[in-house]
């Protein structure tokens, strides 16, 4: 065997271990009626366990996974714990089933606070907003009721990193279920997208998703599931399941000490060739930090005019471009994929500020623990001195 051939073997081996330690990134979907989100993560090969409510909260299966799913329409019904006895077209029996769950919301909403809160990502969809809500009582409605929505198409506004992800401003969304959940407000959340809607009375205004954070996790409700496959939902799935991949790009910014302004989280699917986002530019140094589950990617960046203004293919899971502007601007991202390998979550973050090497900040640390250490000493030494007089 080759020494050229060993050295490409050995390369081959490290990114499967890489992507087996992907695999580890646990994920749950929680059984409902409505949101058929286990159909899209099969479609996107992500993997993951299908609970009930009840397995989920029994027990800390919470901390089991680094994201969970709750899609609309979890509800555990009390006509789904009836045990139902008849003879012919006669009822002879009604009573509840031995497996009787009814959930404690209590109990719920301190498990999930505590898995949000260290580091856990969550996505809850229409009528799972009342799960959500025993944990975050965010949301307000009009006239106090959630269930104002009529059916119909709607033209949303895009916001933040879903407008980057979607490369939209506006989106248009078919709502195809009546009552659905109509939100007028949620407090203390980045609005993602946001509507004007009919409603029973008359024509409202207020979000359609929104991203929640707290602690070192964050929590995405949409109000809007119908659509299978389209930007929005894509943006929902992959924003969640690449929890651990979008937290190892945003540390990489941390460890620069640079401001985090976006995030972007996604895959190649089948046949896909190429993604593109646009991310906004500020006045000075803005940086891209590139981070890929599997196998590295290629990319691409463009001005506002689409002039190319750099072309990397670098064989790293890890990387990063920085671009010093003279003007609040914005450009194009596009990611190719390395070598035709499909379905490895990756994350691109932009981060603004002056990027400052990790070992200068470790540096700049030491040389503080070494100064504080002298003046304690200093002071001890004068304490003691005193009290000894």
């Amino acid at each position: 065997m080759s020494v050229k051939l060993k050295i490409y073997l050995f390369i081959i081996a490290i990114f499967a271990l890489s992507h087996v330690s992907y695999g580890k990134n646990k994920i749950a979907v929680v059984k409902s009626k409505y949101d058929n989100i286990e159909l899209v993560l099969s479609n996107y090969n992500i993997p993951y366990d299908l609970l009930s409510l009840k397995e989920l909260v029994e027990g800390n299966r919470f901390f089991d996974y680094d994201a969970i799913f709750f899609p609309s329409g979890i509800e555990s019904g009390y006509e789904d714990n009836l045990e139902i006895n008849w003879q012919g077209k006669q009822i002879t029996s009604v009573k509840l089933s031995r497996d009787f769950f009814e959930l404690d919301e209590k109990d719920f909403s301190q498990k999930l606070r505590s898995f949000i809160k260290s580091g856990g990502s969550a996505y809850f969809s229409g009528y799972a907003y009342k799960q959500l809500s025993s944990a975050y009582n965010c949301f307000e409605f009009f006239y106090n009721f959630p269930y104002m929505g009529i059916p119909g198409r709607i033209e949303a506004t895009v916001l933040g990193d879903l407008a980057m992800f979607s490369l939209k401003k506006q989106a248009a969304l078919y709502m195809e279920y009546p009552g659905w959940i109509a939100l007028k407000s949620v407090d203390k959340a980045e609005i993602l997208s946001e509507a004007s809607f009919p409603t029973p009375r008359g024509e409202k205004f207020g979000p359609i998703s929104v991203l929640i954070k707290d602690g070192d996790g964050e929590v995405i409700y949409t109000s809007y599931y119908s659509t299978v496959y389209s930007e929005f939902k894509r943006f929902n799935i992959y924003r969640i399941a690449g929890n651990k991949v979008l937290k190892r790009a945003m540390e990489l910014a941390l460890l620069h000490s640079q401001n985090i302004k976006a995030r972007i989280t996604d895959a190649f699917l089948a046949g896909e060739t190429c993604r593109e986002y646009y991310f906004n530019i500020d006045v000075g140094t803005n940086t891209f930090y590139f981070y890929s589950s599997g196998f590295p990617v290629m990319y691409e960046i463009y001005d506002s005019n689409n002039n190319l203004l750099v072309s990397k293919e670098v064989y790293s899971q890890e990387q990063i471009y920085t671009i010093k502007s003279t003007k609040d601007d914005y450009c194009f991202v596009k990611v190719y994929p390395g070598d035709g390998n499909r379905w490895s979550i990756y994350a691109i973050v932009a981060a603004r500020g002056a990027v400052i090497p990790p070992y200068l900040v470790k540096s700049a640390k030491w040389i503080g623990l070494f100064f504080l250490a002298l003046f304690v000493a200093a002071f001890l030494k004068v304490l003691f001195t005193r009290l000894w007089r």
